[in-house]
């Protein structure tokens, strides 16, 4: 695995300590920033473990390579499996927090649109409704 493929993704990663309402609870309880803390110290110890099994691996003898090879193949494609669920686990924390900020955001859009709506009916100027079509008040006089 190249670094190079990987360390833009964590420059990615290190711009989520942007995000704002990160502290504010979820409709099922905790803030996305305590599931992340959750998912993240979980992937630190998955990390340790896939390395501490790298460096074992590379400090065995060519002999015990070859004839172990099969089982170290397993272990290193359980980490693969392994590194593919927190990946799972990491977007489907992200996209729960982003859609729920989405439909905060269609709320509060919706009611600017119903205020603007009925100071439009109020007010004597003119506007414009799609459905309708430009509306003017004039009144024509000889």
């Amino acid at each position: 695995m190249r670094d190079d493929i990987y360390l833009p993704r964590l420059a990615d990663i290190s711009s989520l300590k942007d995000v704002k309402n990160d502290k504010l609870p979820a409709t099922d309880g905790p803030s996305i920033e305590d599931r992340l803390k959750s998912l993240v110290a979980h992937t630190v110890d998955d990390i340790k473990l896939c390395s501490n099994a790298c460096d074992t691996y590379v400090k065995k003898r060519l002999l015990a390579k070859v004839m172990l090879g099969s089982i170290w193949d397993a272990k290193l494609l359980d980490f693969v499996g392994l590194f593919t669920k927190r990946r799972q686990e990491f977007e489907f924390e992200l996209s729960i927090h982003t859609s729920q900020g989405v439909d905060k955001a269609n709320v509060k859009l919706d009611t600017i649109g119903d205020e603007a709506h009925a100071l439009d009916k109020k007010s004597s100027l003119p506007y414009f409704s799609p459905d309708e079509g430009l509306t003017l008040d004039i009144e024509w006089t000889s």
